[in-house]
Order: structure tokens, then sequence, then C-alpha cells
């Protein structure tokens, strides 16, 4: 089913609309995604709870994005280990 992508894409409040990266698909899992990157980036010892985030190095934005990826997809197996119907088609 071809998505529109207008419809398809929300973007975020406050950041640039010209780039890709500034869109998110599911609007309701902004909080989530922002708690579990400030939840991954304390226990790194990285301190995310400021607005400015300048001071941060790319390779300690990449950890904490890198942890994100690796426990959602750690979390995507584990449901499709308990309900392995429910994602074929």
């Amino acid at each position: 089913m071809a998505k529109n992508a207008e419809t398809t894409y929300k973007t975020i409040p406050g950041k640039r609309t010209d780039r890709r990266s500034s869109r998110i698909l599911v609007p309701e899992a902004e909080a989530a995604m922002d708690a579990l990157k400030k939840s991954i980036a304390s226990e790194f010892g990285i301190d995310f709870t400021s607005s400015y985030k300048g001071n941060l190095s790319a390779k300690q934005c990449g950890k904490v994005g890198g942890e994100m990826v690796r426990r959602i997809i750690e979390q995507m197996k584990q449901e499709i280990a308990q309900s392995p119907n429910r994602f074929r088609q």
C-alpha cells in the first residue's frame, strides 16, 4: 500500500523540516523514545537532560543511538519469539 509522504511523516516542532532525519513516523512514540534515550545516556554517564546538546561529541551521541537500536531490535526479537503468528502475512 503506497502512502503519501505528507500523511506518513510528521515533523518534530522546533527542528529543521528540510531533512528526513527531522521527521518521525509514529508521533505517539516520541515520549517513549526520549525516555529511552535519556535512560541509556544516564547509564553511560552522558548528560542528555539539557536542551542544548552542542557540547556532546558525535561519538557520545552515536553510542546512545546505537544502544537504542540494539535494545529495540532485541525487544522485537523477543516479541516475535513469543507470538510468531502475529508477524506472518
